[in-house]
């Protein structure tokens, strides 16, 4: 009997500190929820009302206590979802399998949204009874956006491994900070002719040539994309087998938050062919060059002689011409005749500066005039020294099919004040001026002879030197405007010169 009560006394104590722990247990729990701040823990009954709430679950879900006990947790889910009755079938999942487990949106009282990872545990009594569930969600809206960037990020690699991988017409490759190969594509292989195998871990002066690397052009490369952010070359380097090829690439810094240089990426092509040709066509324009400066130097022999042979032979007419002057009596016929030689000599005198000009397409106008007032003073009756020149010209040049008309324009406005101006050995002075005008050249010759007669009527004149004046003004894009004010002046204002 003693024993028994002995038996009683130690199964009462054992379930006494049972109790005991059991209550520990429960309070250690407890402190344990309400102190778990970063998820939300709390309690459904059997209905999926909420019963237990913690701290985290206020910060999480934005509900106080007060708030939430006792109402339904499918407040917690986004409207749609509580619509489609997605917080009864997690319920039900859990009733049935002991728990259930998702990755979801939820949504805070205040409607913003969060990735949540949800562990919803059913709750049975001693007879395997459902008395409830527990909850916990923790927030994972942050870690699923690093994922969802990191999946971004790789499938952008993946991107572009697959297209390096692919690219078998341009070189690329990476370098470490300190200029070592570290990646090696399909294209570089293909075109270096080194494998990845043999390039990895080697100096970027791997595909330079000797005197490149002489001149520390790797090194300068390097320095100018770190300083620079990139580097762009075209330059002859050299392939596994010994061959040059002409590379046209960049190197680019890559470059960490910080800006920090952590390594390079070069992409370059093959434009050998490319240089080959140009270089080709190069050779082929200095040769055509050299052929087109040999031809125009003949062209250039060529014409000077056409000119010198023009000259020659006009002037072969003109002594065949004053030879027959000479038979002639005084008269119109000589006179006529002399005229004559005299413009010929002025479109001789036209061939002779040309072909003593460098280009041999324009004289110089100044020196054209100076020789053509000697060949008039030569010509005439004045004794030398007579009458004397003034000429006002600017540097005008003159292309041939000007030089003529203007030459004779110009001799026969000097002849007829040699002629008329100075009667009786009268000594006085010719100006001749010749300047640009905005759309035109102005020629001016005047003289302080005897000026023109009272009767003179231009367009009355019958004279074949007037009449040959006015046609070559004409020709020349102008007209003739004669005054007398102390002598004689004729002006003309020439627009196609």
């Amino acid at each position: 009997m003693r024993q028994v009560d002995q038996d009683l006394q130690q199964t009462s104590q054992d379930l006494r500190e049972s109790k005991l722990e059991l209550l520990e247990s429960e309070e250690r729990f407890r402190l344990l929820v309400e102190s778990s701040t970063d998820c939300a823990i709390y309690m459904l009954d059997p209905e999926g009302k909420v019963v237990k709430w913690n701290d985290g679950a206020e910060r999480s879900q934005g509900y106080k206590a007060e708030e939430i006990l006792g109402r339904n947790y499918s407040v917690l889910f986004a409207p749609e979802d509580a619509e489609a009755g997605v917080p009864a079938q997690e319920l039900a999942v859990a009733a049935r399998d002991g728990r259930f487990e998702t990755a979801a949106w939820r949504q805070r009282k205040n409607g913003a949204r969060f990735w949540a990872l949800v562990t919803l545990t059913a709750i049975r009594g001693p007879e395997g009874e459902l008395r409830g569930f527990s909850k916990v969600t923790r927030d994972m809206t942050a870690q699923r956006a690093v994922e969802e960037s990191l999946r971004i990020h790789n499938a952008q690699l993946e991107r572009f491994r697959v297209i390096v991988e692919n690219v078998a017409d341009y070189v690329i490759f990476t370098l470490d900070a300190k200029g070592r190969f570290d990646s090696w594509s399909p294209g570089a292989l293909n075109i270096l002719g080194f494998t990845a195998e043999e390039a990895l871990g080697r100096e970027y002066s791997l595909t330079f040539t000797k005197a490149e690397i002489e001149a520390e052009e790797p090194r300068r490369e390097i320095e100018e994309a770190a300083r620079n952010g990139h580097c762009a070359t075209e330059n002859w380097q050299i392939r596994k087998d010994g061959s040059l090829f002409w590379s046209s690439g960049v190197l680019t810094a890559i470059k960490d938050r910080a800006g920090k240089v952590t390594g390079y990426i070069r992409v370059a092509s093959d434009m050998t062919a490319q240089k080959r040709l140009e270089e080709a066509q190069l050779g082929i324009n200095a040769e055509l060059e050299i052929r087109v400066a040999e031809r125009t130097r003949e062209l250039k022999v060529l014409l000077r002689e056409v000119y010198h042979r023009v000259k020659n032979n006009l002037q072969v007419i003109q002594s065949l011409l004053k030879m027959r002057a000479r038979l002639l009596p005084e008269g119109e016929t000589r006179v006529a005749i002399d005229s004559t030689v005299q413009r010929i000599y002025a479109m001789s005198l036209a061939h002779e500066h040309l072909y003593r000009m460098d280009d041999l397409t324009h004289l110089s106008l100044s020196k054209y005039l100076q020789d053509l007032f000697r060949g008039v003073e030569a010509s005439s009756s004045a004794q030398p020294g007579q009458i004397q020149l003034q000429l006002d010209t600017e540097e005008i040049f003159l292309t041939l099919d000007h030089a003529i008309p203007f030459g004779l324009l110009a001799n026969e406005l000097l002849s007829n004040s040699f002629k008329h101006g100075f009667p009786e050995g009268r000594k006085g002075t010719i100006k001749l001026s010749v300047h640009r005008l905005p759309n035109s050249i102005r020629m001016v010759v005047k003289d302080n002879g005897i000026g023109l007669p009272a009767s003179f009527d231009r367009a009355k004149g019958a004279s074949m030197g007037l009449k040959l004046a006015t046609s070559l003004a004409h020709q020349l894009g102008g007209s003739l405007e004669f005054s007398s004010d102390e002598g004689c002046r004729v002006q003309a204002d020439l627009a196609r010169l």
